[in-house]
């Protein structure tokens, strides 16, 4: 009896509500861009609002559609880390450029994401999907494709993004690279930035590990089981699944080489007690790379409509990109150059039409002047200060800079 009674007292209620409505009048109409058919509502109140005091819900809803409210919508697939840098940037470009409770003008939705390459395969095939963040490395890591050529043709890039470090969080008894031939090591989940990272440098450095798919929450108790014997993450320092390690835990931050084989894709870059207290020692450092990255769109022919939401998220990004460096944002967007070329990669029409458009608010440097941004840029990335090396130390790192600068151009052609 007393379930019956709820249940007449909740439809009573359900009654009452339709009751305090009018009609909702409502019909089916076809996207011009999809084969789908979608809901178009339109919501009458029955009651005058003076009276109901819903003055500002009618407000919102007057002359609201689906697509008014998808007209300025832009989505970017960050990461699926929480608090990565990445995902960040996303959110601070949501914060600064949504327009508010009308979406016509601008709102941007960050997307929470698999990984870089799942990002690439997104923005290329998934609908609804208008940008995502995706590493540099990525094509060089599909060049044996059968489709590279057609990919290489159909993404685009707006700008650099914020680089990304390389943890390789290993065993004790491994001291180096070479002495996980023939071991287990994880190379994160599949589609991750990890993913390709991880590939690329055994590829190129030649050695025979056993590479296996482990995110970050399951590599590491299997790596203090002894499991495996090392995992990579790729994440902006200081990293967060790696600032949980302890000292007592037995693993410790592989160094990773600036060598030649690893020059032409990464960036050199270090650790140092500052970034993982735990696990390095003051006054030490454990050298790394970074992975570069970038804002990727899919190439849409410039009278596209999808073509035209871009290039209006991309005009409000750009005009508005100085806010950006103020305290309240990232403050890696201070290392951002939105001139900055990004060798093997094409940019957007609309972003390079607003750079060439607008060359006092960006300026490019050219010839020396460029070359000295570039190498500043370059030790700004890797977390290098000039004031800390010798000058012997710094002229190997230029010379290592000018070789990586021209390879990348010998690959861009």
């Amino acid at each position: 009896m007393l379930k019956l009674s709820v249940r007449l007292f909740s439809l009573l209620m359900i009654s009452f509500s339709f009751a305090s409505v009018s009609a909702v009048n409502a019909q089916y109409v076809t996207s011009e861009n999809s084969d789908s058919v979608q809901y178009k509502p339109y919501i009458k109140l029955a009651q005058n609002t003076q009276q109901t005091g819903q003055s500002d819900v009618s407000a919102l809803l007057k002359n609201q559609t689906k697509s008014i409210a998808n007209a300025g919508t832009v989505t970017i697939m960050t990461l699926r880390t929480i608090g990565a840098p990445a995902m960040v940037a996303a959110h601070n470009l949501s914060t600064l450029l949504d327009a508010g409770e009308r979406f016509e003008d601008m709102r941007v939705i960050p997307v929470v994401a698999r990984g870089k390459v799942q990002n690439l395969w997104d923005v290329l095939y998934l609908r609804g999907i208008d940008m995502g963040v995706v590493q540099t490395d990525t094509l060089e890591y599909l060049k044996n494709d059968p489709r590279y050529n057609s990919i290489r043709n159909r993404v685009r890039f707006i700008t650099q993004m914020f680089p990304a470090e390389v943890h390789i969080v290993a065993r004790k008894e491994i001291q180096s690279l070479a002495d996980l031939e023939g071991k287990t090591v994880s190379i994160n989940a599949k589609g991750t930035g990890s993913s390709i990272v991880g590939t690329l440098i055994f590829r190129r450095l030649g050695i025979n590990a056993k590479l296996v798919n482990r995110d970050t929450n399951r590599a590491i108790p299997q790596l203090k089981a002894g499991e495996i014997h090392a995992h990579f993450n790729v994440l902006g320092k200081p990293a967060r699944p790696i600032m949980r390690i302890k000292k007592d835990d037995g693993l410790h931050l592989l160094p990773i080489p600036y060598t030649e084989e690893v020059q032409e894709l990464y960036l050199p870059s270090k650790f140092t007690n500052k970034d993982y207290p735990d696990l390095i020692a003051e006054g030490e450092e454990v050298p790394t790379i970074a992975a570069r990255n970038v804002l990727a769109v899919f190439n849409w022919p410039s009278n596209h409509e999808r073509y035209k939401k871009v290039a209006r998220f991309v005009e409000k990004f750009f005009t508005n990109f100085e806010e950006l460096k103020k305290p309240g944002f990232h403050p890696k967007w201070k290392t951002v150059n939105l001139a900055a070329d990004v060798p093997g990669w094409t940019r957007f029409k609309a972003a390079q039409d607003w750079l060439d458009q607008n060359p006092r608010q960006v300026p490019v440097p050219s010839s020396a002047s460029r070359l000295k941004w570039e190498f500043s840029a370059f030790l700004q990335d890797t977390g290098t200060s000039a004031e800390k090396v010798n000058a012997q130390e710094l002229n190997i790192l230029f010379e290592n800079f000018l070789k990586w600068r021209n390879d990348k151009k010998n690959v861009a052609r």
